[in-house]
């Protein structure tokens, strides 16, 4: 008897005929295809940008972002940073959509006004997300294995290693990479504890200095410029690039809604290390008014380069200092161009010893303030006038507020919260506290040199500026072919109130400005803050990796 033919019918797969399960499996490719495809869609930049009305306004601001268009032309779309790859996140993502998709329907944010007024609880869900995921998304694109860091810019290279030294994410330094950031992002809970933030709280006391009465030794006197009679040749130079800082405060550089660098400033970095080589820049931005500078400075430049040589012996500190004259440019703003017609030029060197809070980062940064002369929230003269502080400060000679330390105030407003003026020249402590920081060395320390007569200021700022003669600084300067050198002779210890007594087995942070140009007030060009160290062997080991830019060498006369 015959083998009876196969009855394909009675084959089953799992329980079901084989035609049944030939359906569900053409049915279950169409239905992937087709739930993959609305996935893809609902990807796209396309339906991002366009079927939701509040992406209207952060799509305006992504335009203007790097992720957008750059000069690779490799882009990011919004899926990219807020859709996982992986398909069970992913998942996960478009299910929480759904409660988005849900407030979309009802009309939560309908308006402009309605979004901003929800933009910081936006950003904290997704500043939350990637702390949580340790920014997985940005790490499609930008993987630590994948970076070499010698090939990065010196800013980019240096926060990059410390974020991996120290197990930080992307998210940490990178918010306001595509959108903008919202008012007092910072002051988030999402970032309690992140940062170390240095401002003075608000109404808060300025934090305690710890204080030593500084040995200023006896009085010294300088009867001639020994510096400009050295042998140069053999000292190494280090070139110095000043520019104009504008509008920069000391607030502004620590409200990290406005300056980026602000949580830098937070974590202990020295302006210099992020913003070396970005100086002619940041004068052009002055000079066009484009960012921290609203006063018409015509054709003035925005940069000077300058070299900038340093010995030293047991008495005295001599230094070497060589820029390029600049032909005049008149300040639009005042009659006959010339705030200081008497004086083509003032060159003020500053000095600190770490005792003033921020100096160690920004030198003499740490003095300039928002509410200062020329600057955004500097008071009306009738309000100096009638204050009770004028017969202590020097608020009625024109000059306005001059520079101050936030240690001499009892506040300082970083912010401008609620529209308060940013700074704190009006909260000065009592007398004997400011004597005493005076006292203990929390000051810095000025030296500066009037071309026009000559003459040579000393003094320091605290609670305001102040300037005196000194027998124990002397400056000269001469100009040759278009080429300005000045020399410094300083002693070691003056033995004058305000002048820093120098050790030479400490270091110093020092800063150079220029008054170039008949220009006063806040109108200089101004070096970042540079270590100052005296013939150390092993600046490196003695004071810790780049904290020493000029290494004085040490001479015999």
């Amino acid at each position: 008897m015959g083998e009876r033919p196969r009855n394909w019918r009675r084959i089953t797969i799992l329980g079901a005929s084989l035609g049944a399960a030939v359906f569900f499996f053409v049915a279950g490719i169409i239905f992937w295809g087709g739930f993959n495809t609305v996935m893809e869609a609902t990807n796209s930049y396309t339906f991002c940008s366009t079927s939701c009305h509040e992406m209207s306004w952060v799509h305006e601001e992504y335009q203007d972002r790097p992720h957008y268009q750059n000069a690779t032309g490799v882009g990011a779309a919004c899926s990219d940073c807020h859709v996982p790859d992986a398909w069970g996140p992913k998942m996960i993502r478009k299910i929480q959509a759904s409660r988005e998709v849900w407030h979309w329907m009802l009309g939560t944010v309908d308006t402009e006004e309605e979004f901003e007024a929800k933009r910081i609880h936006l950003a904290e869900n997704v500043w939350r997300s990637m702390l949580r995921t340790d920014s997985r998304e940005c790490r499609n694109c930008h993987d630590w294995s994948a970076m070499d860091l010698e090939q990065q810019a010196a800013r980019a290279s240096r926060e990059h290693a410390r974020a991996f030294e120290q197990g930080m994410t992307c998210i940490e330094c990178h918010q306001g990479i595509a959108h903008q950031l919202p008012e007092a992002w910072d002051e988030s809970p999402v970032w309690a504890g992140r940062f170390d933030v240095v401002e003075v709280a608000e109404g808060a006391e300025a934090a305690e200095v710890p204080l030593e009465s500084e040995d200023l030794g006896e009085a010294a006197t300088v009867d001639e410029n020994l510096a400009a009679s050295l042998d140069w040749e053999s000292v190494p130079a280090t070139d110095l690039t000043l520019f104009l800082p504008g509008q920069a405060s000391i607030e502004w550089i620590q409200d990290g809604s406005e300056h980026g660098g602000g949580r830098a400033v937070k974590f202990g970095d020295r302006c210099i290390w992020c913003h070396q080589g970005e100086e002619a820049d940041i004068g052009a931005l002055a000079v066009a008014g484009e960012k921290i500078e609203t006063f018409d400075l015509g054709d003035k430049r925005g940069h000077v380069p300058m070299s900038v040589k340093a010995a030293f012996d047991d008495e005295y500190l001599y230094m070497q200092f060589q820029w390029q004259e600049g032909e005049h440019a008149p300040l639009p703003f005042v009659d006959g161009g010339m705030m200081d017609p008497n004086n083509p030029f003032k060159l003020t060197v500053g000095l600190s010893d770490g005792r003033v809070e921020l100096a160690e980062q920004g030198g003499c940064w740490a003095s300039c303030h928002h509410d200062s002369a020329y600057m955004p929230d500097a008071p009306e003269a009738a309000t100096l006038v009638a204050s009770d502080l004028a017969e202590r400060l020097d608020l009625t000679s024109g000059n306005g507020v001059t520079k101050y330390l936030a240690e001499s105030r009892t506040d300082i407003e970083i912010k401008g919260r609620r529209g308060a003026a940013r700074g704190g020249w009006d909260k000065l402590k009592e007398e004997a506290e400011i004597q005493e920081l005076l006292d203990g060395g929390v000051y810095l320390d000025l030296a500066r040199y009037n071309s026009g007569d000559g003459s040579v200021e000393s003094g320091y700022v605290l609670d305001e500026r102040h300037f005196s003669d000194s027998q124990a600084i002397v400056f000269s300067a001469e100009e040759q072919d278009g080429v300005w050198t000045a020399y410094l002779t300083r002693a070691l210890k003056t033995g004058t109130e305000g002048d820093k007594p120098l050790d030479l087995s400490s270091l110093y942070s020092l800063n150079v400005a220029l008054h170039d140009d008949h220009a006063g007030s806040r109108f200089h060009h101004v070096s970042f803050q540079y270590g100052l160290a005296f013939g150390a062997e092993t600046p490196e080991e003695t004071f810790g990796d780049d904290m020493v830019e000029i290494n004085a060498t040490r001479v015999t006369r």
